[in-house]
């Protein structure tokens, strides 16, 4: 299911950053070059995304996906504290948790997995 979720923020990013990035990181979302780098992080997630259910589909491996995408997240959730004082109080705890919880269960299915 998280990869499912993944494919679909993925795509979402890459498809509207301005909008989906601006629920993210607010204002700054709307200017072209943030848009690229928006656009970035929604490429990482539904390659990801895609590539775990791939796998799934398959009946391959899929522990290495999987710590992939929680490596990710912890990425996502140490960007967000070492920058969140531009992001605000309120989105830099959504973007914490968010991606602590998406690689914590990430790291659970992995340990979990194969």
């Amino acid at each position: 299911m998280l990869s499912a979720a993944r494919v679909v923020v993925g795509a979402v990013l890459l498809a509207a950053p301005g909008i989906a990035g601006g629920a993210w990181i607010g204002d700054p979302a709307r200017d072209r070059r943030t848009k690229m780098i928006i656009r970035g992080f929604g490429a990482r997630d539904l390659a990801l995304g895609l590539g775990t259910l791939r796998a799934l589909d398959r009946g391959e491996p899929v522990e290495t996906w999987a710590r992939m995408s929680a490596f990710g997240d912890i990425g996502d959730a140490g960007a967000a504290l070492l920058g969140g004082r531009g992001l605000g109080f309120a989105r830099t705890c959504m973007t914490v948790i968010s991606a602590g919880t998406a690689a914590a269960l990430g790291t659970a299915a992995a340990n979990n997995l194969d």
